[in-house]
């Protein structure tokens, strides 16, 4: 093997010598200098293509990578508190729905109930009825108006802890006062009168209903329920 062959495999592969390769080395100085040439040529290439990682690089990736974890975990944390707030509205709202539906116990709790749930919207609810509209629903309580010293502005149906009653807010020269008809067979316990820091209230039973009566002034409540029961009829 001529000493050109010999330098053209120690470039094509200076790691792995045949025994003709070391022979040939321990025989010639000069291919022995060319192949530790090569060998230090090759690590410094690897160097030059491999260069180390800065110090300061290293901790800037470690930082970077730290505060990555932290902005997950904080989003993570936003995002389980944004969860548990929306669970805690509608377990609130699950909650007092219910108990306004069925938590209280006593008409009066009960008709309180309603007027304060009804407080925010009834002003943009309120409307002149006729009589003949107000009837049509006392039908169904087999009650009637045969006239009125005021004007009824609202009437709808509601749910008086499961029994099906009728909701009238009327004007009064005094004010307004909100009426409930009740049929007698419904589950509260009956109150003749009943009060809170802003509300009044008094209940009258007759054979067929029981007439439940809010208002926030006594004069309201007090006039307001001899006009009821002088116009107000039920049927035998």
């Amino acid at each position: 093997m001529d000493e050109l062959e010999v330098r053209r495999r120690l470039l094509t592969d200076p790691y792995h010598l045949t025994a003709e390769q070391q022979q040939q080395l321990q025989q010639d100085p000069d291919s022995q200098q060319f192949h530790q040439d090569v060998l230090e040529l090759d690590q410094h290439i690897k160097q030059v293509l491999s260069p180390p990682v800065p110090k300061t690089l290293e901790n800037a990736l470690l930082l970077q990578q730290h505060k990555h974890k932290q902005q997950q975990q904080k989003r993570f944390y936003q995002n389980l508190i944004a969860l548990a707030a929306s669970v805690a509205f509608l377990a609130g709202f699950a909650l007092n729905w219910s108990f306004f539906l069925y938590g209280s116990q006593s008409l009066g709790e009960n008709s309180l109930a309603h007027v304060y749930h009804e407080e925010p919207y009834m002003h943009h609810r309120m409307a002149a009825l006729s009589l003949s509209d107000v009837n049509s629903k006392l039908a169904d309580f087999d009650a009637e108006l045969s006239s009125s010293d005021y004007t009824v502005v609202f009437a709808n149906y509601c749910n008086f802890r499961g029994t099906r009653s009728l909701h009238l807010v009327v004007e009064t020269e005094q004010g307004l006062m909100t009426v409930f008809v009740v049929p007698k067979e419904n589950s509260l316990s009956f109150e003749e009168q009943f009060h809170d820091e802003k509300y009044q209230g008094r209940s009258i039973a007759t054979h067929k209903a029981i007439l439940v009566m809010v208002s926030d002034k006594a004069e309201t409540l007090q006039q307001g329920e001899q006009q009821l029961l002088k116009n107000l009829q039920f049927k035998a």
